[in-house]
């Protein structure tokens, strides 16, 4: 094992370890490698490549604290953006029906309405069906036939 000299350690001032971390966060959300990452700032800023990562791991960290918000913030500043654009005179009547469509799902009044049963089928009861006639009961079995052919995907 070779003793060499280390050379003493050089603190990096917090003006430039913030702007280290803007520059790979930027890069980051280019998308580039963390490979290309790693060359880039290590040949830039004189650093160790094992110091880039430490850089790295703390500019993914806060950009992922300025992701996480709360859930109820994130839906509320999401309401008023489309409040926003349907108060907009510059709105288009398409954009301002998709802002009303984006605010009811954000309110979750986007369910689809469940169709009801039909009145004569709601008063088929065992009751009445037992007190039906062969005739009728056979009648009214091929009117449910009937519809349920028409209607398909309805709710019966």
């Amino acid at each position: 094992m070779t003793d060499s000299p280390s050379e003493p350690r050089v603190r990096t001032s917090r003006q430039r370890s913030e702007q280290i971390v803007r520059l790979i966060k930027k890069m980051i959300g280019r998308g580039s490698l963390v490979s290309e990452i790693k060359t880039a700032i290590a040949g830039e800023f004189q650093l160790s490549r094992r110091s880039v990562e430490r850089y790295i791991t703390r500019a993914r960290s806060e950009m992922l604290n300025e992701v996480e918000q709360s859930l109820e913030h994130h839906r509320a500043d999401s309401l008023y953006f489309y409040r926003s654009v349907i108060d907009s005179p510059k709105a288009t009547e398409r954009d301002r029906l998709r802002a009303r469509e984006r605010i009811d799902r954000l309110l979750g009044l986007d369910t689809k309405a469940v169709p009801r049963k039909k009145a004569w089928l709601r008063k088929l009861t065992p009751e009445v069906i037992r007190n039906m006639s062969r005739e009728e009961l056979e009648s009214t079995r091929q009117r449910v036939i009937r519809e349920r052919e028409q209607s398909q995907g309805e709710y019966y």
